[in-house]
């Protein structure tokens, strides 16, 4: 009686010091913290959590340091904010999210726009991550797009008259989705509906620009987002009017269409640019350029020079034979438009147009959360500044969500969703790939869970080939 008594004395104790030490202070001290607003560093800091919170955070000779806290050695390290994907498709295939929502959070990204996926799935994954039964980042969703009879999307939610466009917002907001999303083949009237019913229902629309609608007009409808800068590349062409023309050939015939690169590069109109990027920034129209999704074509394009890809270990197989499986023709041409949208996405940064950085994930050969560092790195190579780049996976997404009281900087009352680095995004943006250590609302992750984290992706995605 008495040694059972002091056995669950025991496991009591044992018990109580693993709470306390979850639940105590956490000090990372002498921490270089990255003011992404002002894009400079602040040198020999102490950042204090408390619980999801950051308590304080001043400079490290400042701070005193709780007796009984968790303390991590910041020298030498970089503190960011956790990072963001803006546009990513988590439900396709059935169950491969429980591999790719992990692989997010072990690459940093700690926040996702979904920009279209099977609704209840959806829905349920956003609800597992918020109560904590599935690791991932937070999730903000657009559930079903919304598309005209047309369409060429699987799984979108096809209208056919306005009152079905009516309806579609109200039952789509009702579900529980962030945004309502538009897609390519939506005739102009109702997607003049769709807009003008998310207005009543006080609910942001984003997505393609629809063929039949040019992206000035988009704009002025009041579409909070254009992803992948569909028909701005065709907006800043002097031949918009017969592209346009060619466009809704296609959407009759139930297909998407690729502009021709060559031809948007001979015609691009530097008056209607200019025209068109002060629309945007009048309007507060974000861009999602989505380069990544378009520079990995060169994987499809060129299968002789593909070579091995050690990414594809987190893919499920049914992903990996159809990305395997797409033409190159298409893939080409795709590879060429990169070209275009690199050169528009300097134009539109030069212009002050706000942009935010996607990925497009699982499109062929673009990784959940890898990929995301890839985009930021794109978006350097196209001119901007590595601070530039690090906002639109920071404060940008946070700004574009509204959700700066509590996200997008690292600041004393944020919630403490943070990145800590082993060398200086400001310097060169590919170390935001160099991840010492996570922080997901105030829980630590070190470089050994982060691990075994991309350990049981793999796993998983292995047993998805049995």
């Amino acid at each position: 009686m008495f040694r059972a008594a002091r056995v669950v004395l025991i496991l009591a104790a044992v018990s109580s010091n693993r709470a306390s030490a979850q639940n105590a202070p956490l000090f990372i001290q002498h921490v270089a913290v990255v003011d992404v607003n002002a894009g400079q560093v602040l040198p020999d800091m102490t950042v204090e959590i408390r619980g999801r919170t950051i308590a304080a955070m001043d400079s490290a000779r400042r701070v005193r340091v709780t007796r009984g806290a968790r303390i991590v050695d910041g020298r030498g390290k970089y503190l960011i904010p956790g990072l963001w994907d803006m546009h990513v498709h988590l439900s396709f295939p059935p169950g491969a999210a429980q591999i790719f929502l992990p692989l997010m959070v072990a690459n940093g990204v700690l926040g996702a726009r979904d920009t279209h996926s099977f609704l209840a799935p959806i829905i349920s994954l956003k609800h597992a991550v918020a109560i904590g039964v599935q690791v991932g980042p937070r999730l903000f969703v657009a559930g079903t797009a919304v598309d005209g009879p047309n369409s060429y999307l699987p799984g979108a939610r096809v209208v056919h008259t306005p009152d079905e466009a009516k309806e579609a917002v109200r039952q789509l907001k009702a579900a529980g989705v962030n945004f309502i999303k538009v897609y390519s083949s939506l005739p102009k009237e109702l997607y003049l509906v769709v807009a003008n019913e998310a207005k009543n229902e006080g609910i942001p629309f984003v997505g393609h620009v629809p063929y039949p609608v040019t992206a000035a007009e988009a704009s002025d409808a009041g579409q909070r987002s254009l992803e992948h800068l569909t028909e701005v590349d065709v907006g800043t062409s002097s031949d918009e009017s017969a592209i346009k023309a060619e466009e809704l050939e296609a959407m009759n015939q139930k297909h998407g269409y690729i502009p021709d690169p060559n031809r948007l590069k001979s015609t691009f109109d530097s008056v209607k640019a200019a025209a068109l990027f002060e629309r945007f920034r009048q309007n507060d129209t974000w861009q999602v350029p989505t380069l990544v999704v378009f520079y990995q074509e060169r994987q499809i394009a060129d299968p002789g020079a593909r070579g091995d890809d050690s990414l594809l270990v987190y893919i499920p197989k049914l992903l990996r034979d159809y990305w395997r499986s797409l033409p190159t023709d298409i893939a080409t041409k795709m590879v060429a438009l990169y070209a275009v949208h690199a050169d528009l996405v300097g134009r539109l940064n030069r212009a002050k147009v706000r942009l935010l950085a996607g990925s497009d994930s699982p499109n062929p050969f673009v990784y959940p959360g890898f990929s995301l560092h890839d985009e930021l790195g794109l978006l350097v190579h196209s001119g901007l500044t590595p601070a530039e780049a690090l906002r639109t996976a920071t404060i940008n997404p946070a700004t574009f969500l509204g959700v700066t009281d509590s996200l997008g900087t690292v600041a004393t009352g944020k919630v403490a969703d943070l990145v800590l680095l082993d060398a200086n995004p400001l310097a060169d943006i590919a170390n935001t790939k160099r991840i010492h250590a996570v922080i997901q609302g105030g829980r630590f992750l070190n470089r050994g869970a982060l691990d075994a984290m991309l350990a049981r992706a793999r796993a998983r995605a292995a047993g998805s080939s049995r």
